[in-house]
């Protein structure tokens, strides 16, 4: 699980082509979050109801959503302020989580992935029709569009000139990747201060990768 959130960091860091190293960041993406969720969701519901979830519940209840999960994951976190042990950095911690604006479509593109993009272009090949969703690459393209239009330091594209569009682009990814790797961490931390129950104060230290340090982003924007 950590290893997948780190090698989809990393993934993020390294995309230069979408249509040609896409895939490999949004299966890391959408298999690493899911999994990431799923264990500190069967910690919460091992604290309300005293057993881990079925399989039924973990494949068919909670399924492969990663948008639902997040949601989820959401409500667990609101009502596990009670039962952190550090309730002031916890809440900056959830703030962290639900303040994202890029969080969301990030996980859209994760999300359309898991739910059948992978097959996309198989799919395209074999009824020789588009579909109503539109591919994984778009919900990415969206995701790009957002922090350029959100940020400043992204506003300006520099086209015509290709070493400074390409390392305009590394910036931009970098900062996805930021916020990624920000809420792999926020969880962590919410996880072993209790939020998800008692077992995720143990679980919790397995999400994060041992010896990485806090991520920059969470001390520039704290």
């Amino acid at each position: 699980m950590r290893n997948l959130l780190r090698d989809s960091v990393e993934a993020i860091r390294s995309l230069r082509f979408v249509s040609l190293h896409g895939d490999g960041v949004f299966t890391l993406g959408s298999i690493g979050v899911e999994k990431a969720i799923k264990v500190m969701l069967g910690c919460n519901e091992v604290e309300a109801s005293g057993s881990w979830p079925s399989k039924k519940t973990l494949k068919d209840d909670w399924g492969h959503d990663i948008q639902r999960l997040s949601q989820l994951l959401d409500t667990a976190i609101e009502r596990g302020l009670a039962r952190s042990t550090h309730t002031g950095h916890a809440e900056t911690l959830a703030d962290r989580i639900s303040g994202s604006t890029t969080l969301p479509l990030l996980f859209a593109t994760f999300a359309r992935y898991g739910k059948s993009g992978r097959f996309h272009h198989l799919d395209v090949l074999a009824t020789n029709e588009l579909g109503s969703d539109d591919p994984p690459s778009e919900y990415w393209e969206r995701v790009e569009f957002h922090v350029r239009t959100t940020e400043r330091e992204f506003a300006e594209v520099p086209y015509g000139d290709n070493q400074a569009l390409n390392e305009h682009e590394a910036r931009l990814r970098g900062r996805i990747a930021d916020e990624l790797e920000a809420w792999w961490f926020c969880v962590h931390r919410l996880g072993v201060q209790g939020y998800f129950g008692d077992l995720d104060e143990k679980i919790g230290w397995e999400i994060w990768e041992p010896g990485r340090g806090e991520p920059h982003i969470i001390k520039k924007y704290a």
